[in-house]
């Protein structure tokens, strides 16, 4: 006698069941994603605040050790003279930078053991230390990491983050509106200066409404706002920081952690960062600007060692007031 069907269970899945599911997955997995990386971009900006803080705390030991904040670019002998030339594009970085003589406050007495104090920082003598790769000094952010420069000292290794160095008076006169004179060099120039070790009474503005760091990433090549520049924009490109060399498009300026040229001096630009002299202080275009990678600004240090993040919408002029040491303006944002 054959056994009866009746009761029996079906298993498994329909091919429209399945479908279904797939379907499903796969919109969750779109939901997650974005969420993912959003998490990941709050670790890595975390991780970017950190190493400002680093630096920040590196040279508060050095104003402690040695009675002022490092220069932002110097010399031994007081001169930009040396028995060697400079590279092609070096300009006057025969200086050594700041983040230089704070290498033994960001436990890297190694690597400064390796510096001749009395050859420029890219004489053949300095290479060994100036190519390697310092994590303190590099956004994780940035794409393309560890990066090298080819154009200025060849293989020097990139750094992300630079001081700035003054606002340009053109800023004060085209773009802050009503028009503001920085007459005096301490109403146009940072708390770090060249050949000079600023004291913390020289800020008179005030240590934490002073930046004294910001980001100035992915250096070598140069990014805009819109992406890395490319042909067509360089067609529109209206300044000369940027170069063409080797088939790519080039900062012209220093790439390297320790090169004095990676400082910077703020001019401002347009929205695309194609021209100089505009209202967008941050994320505009990597060359002598803040950039960073981060989507919506850039990672700040202040003068005091406190760090912040501030917004790329920012306006120019409250910008501008806490880049100047002694101006006698004071911003209070909510940081």
């Amino acid at each position: 006698m054959q056994a009866s069907n009746v009761g029996r269970i079906k298993t498994g899945f329909t091919l429209v069941e399945l479908l279904v599911v797939i379907a499903i997955i796969g919109i969750l997995v779109g939901l997650l994603l974005p969420a993912v990386q959003q998490i990941r971009e709050a670790a890595r900006r975390t991780q970017c605040l950190n190493n400002l803080k680093q630096l920040g705390l590196a040279i508060h030991n050095y104003e402690s050790a040695f009675g002022g904040f490092p220069e932002a670019r110097w010399s031994p002998n007081g001169t930009s003279n040396y028995t060697i030339p400079a590279p092609v594009g070096a300009g006057k970085s025969s200086w050594k930078s700041w983040s230089v003589s704070i290498l033994p406050f960001v436990e890297q007495q190694a690597v400064s053991d390796l510096i001749d104090q009395k050859q420029s920082w890219f004489s053949p003598a300095n290479l060994e230390a100036t190519r390697t790769p310092i994590e303190v000094f590099v956004c994780p952010t940035t794409p393309n990491s560890p990066r090298i420069d080819e154009y200025h000292v060849r293989g020097a290794a990139a750094g992300d983050y630079g001081c700035i160095n003054e606002v340009h008076q053109r800023v004060f006169e085209q773009i802050l509106v009503p028009p503001q004179m920085g007459t005096r060099p301490e109403e146009r120039e940072g708390p770090l200066v060249k050949q000079v070790r600023m004291k913390m009474r020289d800020i008179g503005d005030g240590l934490s409404n002073t930046i004294m760091l910001a980001e100035s990433a992915g250096k070598p090549e140069a990014w805009l706002s819109i992406g890395k520049m490319n042909a067509e924009s360089f067609a529109q490109y209206t300044d000369d920081k940027v170069i063409l060399f080797n088939g790519n498009y080039v900062n012209a300026d220093g790439t390297g952690w320790a090169d004095p040229d990676a400082n910077f001096t703020i001019n401002g630009a347009s929205s695309d960062g194609l021209k100089k002299y505009g209202p967008a202080m941050i994320n505009a275009i990597n060359a002598s600007e803040v950039f960073a990678f981060h989507p919506a600004g850039a990672n700040h240090l202040f003068s005091d060692g406190s760090v912040s993040f501030i917004a790329k919408s920012i306006d120019a002029r409250a910008y501008v007031w806490q880049c100047t040491r002694d101006g006698g303006e004071i911003v209070n944002l909510d940081r």
